[in-house]
């Protein structure tokens, strides 16, 4: 079981970097800089640094399941709280996926909508994976 869970941290790491990295162009894509733009100064500010804090938590959750997926798996209270931590974090943003995204943004439209049920799979699969480690952390504890 353990060397199944590190392989997939390891592969959902690869996919959190590239996750980070597609950033970039998703942004030029939806012309969020020409967007902030038309902000006030201090809201175009606010709007590029929880970008790039966005990308960093991305990352910064990436490196440990690539590098050291150990951290997730042996049995301590630290990684208990930091399984069911991410778990929750993929699940909130399954949440709002589904019911803080307005539905008109993607319903009806093949691009969006095939988007919309991919990422639906990524936060979904992140959920389970990270609370997967959590159960793991709680069987013979």
């Amino acid at each position: 079981m353990t060397e199944l869970l590190t392989t997939l941290l390891r592969a959902a790491g690869v996919g959190l970097i590239l996750l980070a990295v597609v950033h970039i162009p998703i942004g030029k894509q939806l012309k969020w800089r020409e967007d902030a733009a038309r902000l006030s100064p201090v809201n175009e500010s606010i709007f590029h640094v929880h970008a790039l804090f966005i990308c960093l938590v991305l990352v910064m959750m990436a490196l440990p399941c690539i590098f050291e997926p150990s951290v997730f798996i042996e049995k301590t209270r630290a990684a208990r709280w930091l399984t069911w931590s991410f778990s929750v974090f993929w699940a909130a943003r399954l949440y709002a996926q589904w019911f803080i995204y307005p539905a008109a943004l993607w319903r009806g439209k093949r691009l969006e909508t095939t988007l919309h049920w991919f990422f639906t799979g990524v936060w979904l699969s992140l959920a389970a994976l990270f609370g997967a480690c959590g159960i793991w952390q709680l069987i013979g504890s």
